[in-house]
């Protein structure tokens, strides 16, 4: 007797991943119609049955995903879940949003009632402190799951976000350019993995000016406008401005210019840098020139992601680091149109 059929093989036979075919059996996600006719004559020609009891005993979960985030308030985190809530409803999956206040223990709680309501997988930022042995957890529980924006040194486990070193490279390479010679990084919490990564690609480029850069201020704060405000009132306390800052977020921009023009001091003298390129960067005056995300993007590719770890959740982790760019307007003192 003959070996039964798997959808492992039709999918080899039709030239997908696994998790192609199976969105084409389920008829959900974004297939290209040939891709789908190519599926179809390969289950046919196999003779692939689909025993739809062995899947329910197997799955037993709702259409809907887990996505636990560490704050609704970040405008670049509310940018992602725009991406991941799109994808998922494309695919017929309704997104369930916790948010965790940046708790890892407000974070395991939340993923402990997730897991009850049987989610059929798991899109997280994750929260600060986080244990590794999570993804471990999740992993052996058959969750698919994946870590968006952030991730945790020692983690065994699929992450989606940007090149965050290379990010604080292309600012700091930028205020080079413009001769900046005394440069400041400002903004995020001294602790933060992604702050580490941003600020050790401003010194890169600062390393890399052949002695033009004399000094790099560091200045951690909380990433939002409050903590730029508060950073911002430090740097001026100091006495001499330096004449480019790099800001851990764009939040983190703007309340370092409510911070010069409190003090009546004008920003003409400053070359300013944000980070993430929120929709508002644009429309600030001057327009902030950023280090731009693409959070809705991130959010999608993240969302694809999970998708296909749904289907196989044993399968190895994946990796993907997005390339920044540099957003130019009038802040950095280029003169756009």
């Amino acid at each position: 007797m003959s070996e039964k059929v798997t959808l492992r093989d039709v999918a080899a036979h039709a030239g997908v991943s696994r998790a192609t075919a199976s969105l084409v059996l389920r008829g959900t996600g974004r297939v290209a119609p040939r891709t789908r006719e190519r599926v179809l004559a390969s289950m046919a020609e196999l003779g692939y049955i689909y025993d739809q009891v062995a899947a329910s005993l197997r799955t037993r979960h709702a259409r809907v995903v887990g996505v636990v985030v560490t704050n609704i308030g970040n405008p670049n985190l509310a940018e992602v879940i725009l991406g991941l809530e799109a994808e998922f409803r494309q695919a017929g999956y309704l997104p369930l949003l916790t948010v965790t206040r940046d708790d890892a223990a407000q974070q395991d709680e939340a993923v402990a009632a997730l897991q009850e309501h049987k989610i059929a997988g798991l899109a997280m930022v994750p929260a600060s402190g986080t244990d590794p042995a999570l993804t471990e957890r999740l992993t052996a529980s058959g969750l698919g799951h994946v870590f968006v924006t952030r991730y945790v040194e020692g983690a065994r486990t699929s992450f989606v976000g940007t090149d965050d070193i290379r990010g604080g490279e292309l600012a700091g390479q930028h205020l080079v350019e413009h001769g900046c010679r005394r440069l400041a990084y400002l903004g995020g919490p001294a602790w933060m993995l992604s702050r580490h990564e941003r600020l050790s690609g401003v010194r890169r480029a600062a390393e890399s000016s052949g002695g033009q850069v004399e000094e790099l201020i560091d200045l951690p704060s909380e990433t939002s406008g409050g903590g730029g405000l508060a950073a911002g009132r430090e740097l001026l306390d100091r006495g001499e401005l330096p004449d480019g800052v790099v800001c851990h977020s764009d939040s983190v921009a703007f309340g370092l210019y409510r911070a010069l023009r409190e003090r009546g001091v004008g920003g003409e003298g400053v070359r300013v840098i944000g980070y993430d390129d929120i929709p508002g960067a644009a429309l600030w005056e001057p327009p902030l020139t950023s280090i731009a995300v693409h959070g809705r993007r991130l959010g999608q590719r993240a969302a694809r992601l999970l998708l296909d770890r749904m289907t196989d959740p044993y399968a190895a982790p994946v990796v993907h680091r997005s390339e920044p760019e540099l957003a130019i307007r009038e802040s950095c003192g280029c003169r756009t149109p």
